[in-house]
């Protein structure tokens, strides 16, 4: 069976097994014991908080495969709380000259702090042998059932950043021909100390805009273009309701999408159904379903034959894996995609 369900102290050793998988540009997923272990804890006191607070949190979800830890999941609440929260924003600038009928196009970048306030969702991962049959998608749209299934607990805002493009050798062009000139770090030393201080950002990025189009060339195409293995995640949010308003991370460029929590599509169709208790359903529409609440939250999927009914077949092993009782309400949520 597989289910998403909070980060428990005693995952570290396959968090940090997977953490060394994930390659270059995954800035919010921790590389050390310390700050994974420090993930966790953040993650259980949020869990275990009874009303939301005006800081930031932190919701650290994994994707249990038959008791092995297989993907990693966060949510990150009210960004730019404790430390800035840094993008650049693209913006187009028409220049015409009447005397000579001549006109420029250019787009220019400015480091803005737009997403301040916002619900980030991040730090998604799966391992590579375990992909496939639905599991990202489970992984990545179980952070929707973790804000419906706790109204009024996330923000109305959500923003997820997808990682930025590299070529063939691992290297990402923009920060080789922007980035790395304010720094004078290497990519993976930036990335690093990002994750705990962005101070040194506001201090060392130009405050004036960049003109893109005095990059090279390789550096251009790189801005708003998701990371090979990012597109698909990048493609399964956009399904969902996320759009991208030419927002690009300062690092790499990748895009950063957004929503509207109430516009999400998994959270938007969510609805209450009791458990009954049956043979597993034998159908062809794939569901999900979670338990209810914050501390004991869990979710799975299903395959259901209708999704209009007050009730909810799911079979023993299923009960027991959201750790819920037969008559007790979950939630359920229809989801495109076919039986693998």
């Amino acid at each position: 069976m597989v289910r998403v369900r909070p980060a428990e102290q005693n995952d570290l050793p396959a968090l940090m097994e997977l953490a060394s998988k994930t390659g270059r540009g995954m800035t919010t997923v921790p590389q050390s014991e310390r700050t994974m272990l420090h993930r966790i804890y953040l993650s259980q006191e949020a869990f275990a908080r009874p009303r939301p607070t005006e800081k930031g949190e932190t919701f650290f979800l994994v994707l249990e495969d038959d008791g092995e830890v297989a993907g990693m999941s966060c949510i990150f609440t009210h960004l730019g709380h404790e430390r800035p929260f840094y993008s650049y924003r693209i913006s187009h600038i028409s220049s015409h000259s009447p005397e000579l009928e001549l006109r420029t196009d250019a787009n220019v970048l400015t480091l803005v702090n737009d997403f301040h306030g916002y619900t980030e969702i991040g730090t998604l991962f799966v391992d590579p042998d375990k992909r496939g049959g639905g599991v990202g998608r489970l992984l990545s749209f179980s952070r929707f059932m973790l804000m419906a299934a706790n109204p009024g607990r996330f923000g109305d805002k959500i923003m997820a950043e997808i990682r930025g493009w590299a070529d063939e050798n691992g290297n990402f062009p923009f920060w080789e021909h922007v980035a790395r000139k304010f720094f004078h770090l290497e990519f993976d030393e930036a990335d690093k100390r990002s994750a705990n201080d962005f101070r040194f950002i506001a201090d060392l990025m130009p405050k004036y805009p960049i003109y893109a189009d005095l990059l090279p060339k390789e550096a251009q195409a790189a801005i708003g273009k998701p990371h090979d293995s990012s597109r698909p995640a990048m493609e399964l949010l956009m399904r969902q309701g996320f759009h991208y308003e030419d927002l690009i991370d300062i690092f790499d460029a990748g895009p950063s999408l957004q929503a509207r929590i109430e516009n999400i599509t998994t959270i938007r169709n969510a609805e209450r159904r009791r458990v009954e208790k049956g043979a597993e359903v034998k159908a062809d529409m794939p569901a999900l379903v979670a338990r209810i609440g914050m501390s004991d939250f869990a979710c799975i999927s299903v395959y259901v034959d209708a999704v209009d009914a007050d009730t909810i077949i799911l079979s023993q092993d299923q009960i027991s894996e959201l750790g819920v009782k037969e008559g007790e309400e979950v939630l359920v949520t229809p989801v495109k995609g076919r039986k693998s």
